[in-house]
């Protein structure tokens, strides 16, 4: 036997947003026949089958947060701040509160985005999402601790969720535990080994350790994964000269040039790699590029000082090291004392 449900014509056909198939459950729909008589819609499904206790129109407020995360992939965080402000008025929901979060987040408005993460807490409290997303925003706050915490949370609500073992690598490297932070980059790499992300960031710990040959192979996987990566270039240039292989060194700060041409650090990292080689002008011309770029930068000024005093110009490199000094004092000093 077969069991039918009256449906009014007009219900099935209120479409609120262009694309929208049909305001009736989609669960459901699918399975259905619908037969047209007298101006209604009857649809017919399986007894067996179970149906919504409403099987009326798509909710409004589903319909303003599907805006406002299309806003939000679009960064128009204003926009979708409107959206979902409407979908809180009309149903206060966990996914509402979740990505008007998200949106302040994009927005720079740390302080309220806090704030709906805590009301999607509330409302359900086993999703794993709103601990992640809440725990990037005290990363963002520099608040490491209470990162980890909920970092730990959304770990244990959802194992498989690489991007909370990343996160939480970015925390505990920003607390200088650089052990733990390894730790959980192979984790996340033991979810999704096609993150260049994750490779680069375990990547950098090993830069920092000294480990250059294990840097260069994460900073590999990365740039096969991303090659449009500037970044991943500019670090791997770090661990080639590291290793005193300057001339590949050398060429990858030229790729991340090519990619990036207006970073000052890159600039600053091919100098000191001419400076190493001796070849001080070239330098000079990398570190004056770097100071037009960012003219605050104390380390371009204590480098580009090296550049001049390896080349003689003892008048130069003592007007470098007092601009460096002004600008960052105990780097200056520190710089000056150890050579």
């Amino acid at each position: 036997m077969r069991d039918f449900i009256l449906v009014q014509r007009d219900t099935l056909r209120r479409a609120p947003v262009r694309g929208a198939k049909s305001a009736v459950s989609r669960s459901w729909v699918r399975r259905a026949k619908i037969l047209p008589i007298m101006g209604m819609l009857v649809v017919g499904t399986l007894a067996a089958t179970a149906l919504p206790a409403a099987a009326g129109p798509m909710s409004d407020a589903y319909i303003f947060i599907d805006r406002g995360k299309t806003y939000n992939d679009r960064a128009e965080w204003d926009s979708a701040i409107k959206e979902l402000d409407r979908a809180v008025k009309l149903e206060p929901s966990y996914n509402a509160f979740l990505n008007r979060g998200n949106s302040y987040r994009g927005k720079g408005d740390l302080d309220h985005a806090i704030q709906d993460y805590n009301e999607a807490i509330k409302l359900n409290p086993l999703g794993a999402l709103a601990y992640l997303h809440r725990g990037k925003v005290y990363n963002d706050k520099a608040e490491y601790e209470r990162a980890i915490q909920d970092f730990d949370s959304a770990i244990r609500l959802d194992i498989t969720d690489a991007n909370a073992f990343l996160n939480r690598g970015n925390s505990f490297r920003a607390l200088g535990e650089d052990d733990r932070a390894l730790q959980d980059y192979s984790q996340a790499l033991k979810r999704n080994s096609n993150d260049a992300v994750t490779w680069l960031h375990r990547g950098k710990v090993y830069n920092d350790r000294g480990q250059y040959e294990l840097a260069i192979k994460d900073f590999d996987k990365s740039i096969k994964i991303n090659p449009k990566d500037a970044n991943a270039y500019l670090n791997r240039g770090n661990a080639y000269h590291g290793e005193k292989k300057l001339d590949l060194a050398i060429q990858d700060y030229e790729r991340a040039l090519q990619l990036n041409k207006n970073d000052s650090v890159t600039f600053i990292s091919r100098g000191k790699a001419y400076i190493d080689k001796g070849e001080y002008d070239l330098a000079i011309a990398d570190l004056d590029h770097a100071i037009k770029l960012n003219p605050k930068d104390a380390n371009a000024f204590l480098s580009r000082a090296s550049a001049y005093r390896g080349k003689g110009d003892q008048v130069q490199a003592l007007q470098d090291y007092e601009q460096a000094r002004q600008l960052s004092p105990e780097g200056a000093v520190a710089l000056n004392s150890g050579e």
